[in-house]
């Protein structure tokens, strides 16, 4: 599990990051919104704990850009002191996927993650089309236009996290670790295994599915005009 811990209590995160890292779990930690912004502009987490009272702008507003924004669906859980209802349900509309009130336990903090974690995983239908392009998860097989196209392993990973993530953006920092996890290559191998995708799924047909955006990433759209880089 890959965590992003945005919490501006330094006694409590230190605690959860101790915890989380004594369960073979890693973590990048930051204490306001704005920064948490910038990580999720660079990298990839398996799940999100978001305090609500932050300083600048707080969790709800951060779960809105992380959802509207960023277009990201990485579960989220919130911790919070307030447990009126209203607060609750003004996370959930913000996009939350789960609350823990503080005072908390730590084992369960991680056990409401890997629930949440195994939720949106399970969400993913083993069939995903798109025009005429099909990915079936579970059993590998991707065709377009009825006929099967045979990607090799790495392309099938980039296509999936591409699906996952359907319809917003895959970063570069996604797809390298949806391959490489935590060791990718120093050469840009993203690249050419991008270019063989393309060249696999996009170039023997009249439409373009597949597509890169400079400063946003990389998307499936049935769109015309995305702006190419």
């Amino acid at each position: 599990m890959r965590l992003l811990l945005i919490e501006d209590d330094t006694d409590l995160a230190e605690n959860v990051l101790d915890y989380f890292e004594l369960h073979g779990c890693t973590a990048d930690y930051c204490s306001s919104g704005e920064a948490a912004v910038e990580l999720l502009h660079e990298n990839h987490y398996d799940a999100i704990v978001l305090d609500i009272n932050l300083p600048g702008i707080d969790g709800f507003e951060v779960c809105r850009i992380i959802r509207h924004k960023l277009r990201l669906n990485v579960p989220i859980l919130m911790l919070t002191a307030r447990t009126m209802l209203d607060d609750k349900l003004t996370g959930f509309e913000s996009g939350t996927d789960d609350y823990l009130a503080k005072p908390f336990e730590l084992a369960e903090l991680k056990m409401r993650l890997s629930a949440i974690i195994r939720r949106t995983k399970q969400g993913m239908a083993d069939m995903f089309c798109i025009e005429d392009l099909c990915v079936n998860i579970e059993k590998g097989i991707v065709t377009r236009g009825g006929a099967r196209i045979d990607l090799p392993p790495i392309c099938f990973s980039i296509l999936t996290k591409l699906v996952e993530l359907y319809p917003g953006y895959a970063t570069k920092e996604d797809l390298e670790y949806a391959v490489w996890k935590d060791q990718p290559p120093m050469t840009d191998a993203l690249k050419v295994h991008f270019y063989t995708l393309r060249q696999l799924l996009d170039k023997p047909f009249e439409k373009q599915l597949i597509h890169s955006v400079r400063g946003r990433g990389y998307l499936l759209s049935s769109e015309e005009g995305i702006v190419e880089v």
